[in-house]
This record gives C-alpha cells, sequence and structure tokens, in this order.
C-alpha cells in the first residue's frame, strides 16, 4: 500500500507590486519540470488511512507568489518507506519536480457536519483533510465547489526530521 502525501503551501510576502510583478517571471522557471525545491512543514495524518498532508509548509527557493501555471501551488510526493514514521514533526524534503500539471481541490461539508473538508486531486489516491490543514479558507474558494491548483510531483531525494514536534509559527 501507498503512502501518499499532498503538500500545501502558505507562504507569505512582504515584496511591493513592482517587485512582485519583475520576479514573476523567475519565479515561474523555479518550479518547472526537473527544478529542486525543499520543502518543510509538519505532518499530519489525513481522513484515509496513511495519507498525510504537511502542514505550515516553507519553500526553498523562496517566491514572490504561491501562484503556479493553472491556480495555486501544492506539491504531490507518494513516498511509502519514511513519511508515516514522521507524523507530528516537522520534516524538511528535498527534491526535484516530476511533472506539473492541472489539478483542482474540492471543497465539500466536512463529514459528520463537523466544518469543511477538501480532497486533493492527484494521481491515484486522493487526499481529503480539513480546510485548514490544505490552506483553504472559505472566502478563498469562488464557487464553492472546485479550486484550481497547480499541481507539482515530487521525486524526494532526501527527507530528514527538524524538530520531534510541530509548531504553527515555523
Amino acid at each position: 500500500m501507498k503512502t501518499v502525501i499532498a503538500l500545501a503551501v502558505a507562504l507569505g510576502f512582504t515584496a511591493g507590486i513592482s517587485a512582485v510583478s519583475a520576479q514573476a517571471q523567475a519565479d515561474g522557471k523555479k518550479y518547472d519540470k526537473g527544478s529542486t525545491v525543499t520543502l518543510q512543514g509538519c505532518v499530519v495524518a489525513a481522513e484515509k488511512k496513511d495519507t498525510f498532508v504537511l502542514t505550515n509548509v516553507r519553500e526553498w527557493p523562496i517566491a514572490n507568489s504561491d501562484m503556479g501555471k493553472f491556480g495555486k501551488r501544492y506539491y504531490w510526493i507518494e513516498k511509502t518507506d519514511k513519511m508515516k514514521g514522521h507524523q507530528g514533526h516537522t520534516i524538511q524534503i528535498t527534491g526535484k519536480i516530476t511533472d506539473v500539471e492541472k489539478s483542482e481541490i474540492e471543497w465539500k461539508a466536512g463529514e459528520s457536519g463537523n466544518g469543511f473538508n477538501v480532497e486533493i486531486e492527484g494521481p491515484g489516491r486522493d487526499v481529503k483533510t480539513s480546510a485548514p490543514n490544505a490552506n483553504v479558507q472559505p472566502g478563498s474558494v469562488p464557487n464553492k465547489s472546485d479550486i484550481p491548483i497547480t499541481l507539482l510531483k515530487l521525486k524526494v531525494d532526501d527527507i530528514k526530521m527538524t524538530s520531534s514536534t510541530c509548531s504553527p509559527t515555523m
């Protein structure tokens, strides 16, 4: 059985408008197929068994925007042997982008009436998690059902634990 991890990227921005537009083209190249990225975040369980989400994500190289070619940028990682043991830990992942594709997140009422859940559509097995774990806020969902995203598939070269706990303000 494969362990699937969808990584939600939430970035903070302080650059001015002119700096953002000047960097937009350079930022796009950082996240093309073949590029290497490093991500750091907290591993939390998703709704289905053996699926996880990386929350509070930091991304290197640092970008001026979290937007990709088709919408907000999310990462998809299939790694069965090392992720499950890191639930509740802060980890750092370095890998190469193997594909960039259009995908979506479906917005759904939470099971048992508890808030909202999202389903991140990826290759093979989709990942269901709470809206906050995927960094999706109710006001950011234009049509209340689907959110277009850019899905970057990541082949992991290295994983290391940076903390045995998770912090909301890494």
